[in-house]
């Protein structure tokens, strides 16, 4: 199956590949169906979450494990009802295209699980009752 992507052009995608969103995301609920996609080599903690159904459908995403590795990883996987193998990431904004000034959004991670047959499951969730924001910066300002 091909995926038309405005950022990554045309992606071609098996059907084990495709990630299901049963509810959507939140505020999207048509948004059910994307693939993880890399960013590049270079930037092993970033990937594309491409949707299906639109070519402009799709969020950069954090590996937030691996950039925070003091965050609530448990606690995302218990709001979204996954395994403790299941993946958290968070979704990156840049704002102005000026990656110096991007942020990451803690408090709503997205989480990701696959089985071993090659279906996966996500989930966006909101954590209550924690002080993560909503705009965490990517880098510190030396200013």
């Amino acid at each position: 199956m091909l995926v038309n992507s405005s950022r990554l052009g045309e992606v071609t995608v098996q059907p084990d590949d495709l990630i299901s969103f049963p509810s959507g995301f939140i505020g999207l609920p048509e948004w059910q169906s994307a693939v993880l996609v890399p960013f590049s080599s270079e930037v092993p903690l970033l990937t594309w979450l491409q949707f299906t159904h639109a070519a402009d459908a799709a969020f950069l995403l954090l590996d937030v494990a691996e950039f925070a590795p003091d965050y609530d990883v448990p606690l995302a996987q218990q709001a979204a009802e996954l395994s403790e193998t299941s993946r958290v990431f968070t979704i990156v904004s840049v704002p102005g295209g000026d990656f110096s000034l991007a942020t990451t959004n803690l408090l709503a991670p997205v989480v990701i699980e696959s089985d071993a047959v090659g279906s996966a499951l996500g989930k966006q969730v909101v954590l209550h009752d924690t002080s993560y924001p909503l705009r965490h910066p990517l880098f510190r300002s030396d200013d």
